[in-house]
């Protein structure tokens, strides 16, 4: 099955100051959905994903999982210029096979989209107070 999400917003911001809050995702992330995700020996614990971050051409951001085996996918967030701010998006391209179809529609994709709005939620509120 093929995964396909994409959440995107514009702030009134410049690229840079996103950028910068990008960097820390304890900072942004909202703990209150889910824990964010932890260094462990060079990855990121995301259960139940582990992510490996990468240089994608563009990404202020990306991420590879490289497991669990039934999902293999990249996500990786974009900024850039508007009139009047920026836009950030942020995308998952990939694939889920055997139960991690089920376990994405039904489990992960759920948590993933609230936990992107939230994300998005706290990053317009620390750029309110720059």
């Amino acid at each position: 099955m093929q995964l396909a999400n994409v959440h995107e917003r514009t702030f009134h911001a410049t690229p840079d100051q996103i950028g910068a809050l990008l960097a820390d995702l304890d900072a942004i992330w909202p703990a209150h959905i889910t824990p964010a995700p932890r260094p462990q020996g060079g990855l990121l614990d995301a259960p139940p994903m582990l992510w490996q971050e990468f240089v994608r051409p563009g990404a202020a951001r990306a991420f590879r999982v490289v497991a669990p085996p039934g999902i293999r996918g990249e996500h990786w967030f974009e900024v850039w210029r508007v009139e009047g701010g920026a836009v950030l998006r942020h995308t998952i391209a990939g694939e889920a096979s055997g139960e991690y179809e089920t376990i994405w529609r039904e489990r992960i994709e759920p948590v993933h989209d609230r936990v992107l709005e939230a994300l998005f939620d706290n990053l317009g509120s620390l750029l309110e107070l720059h």
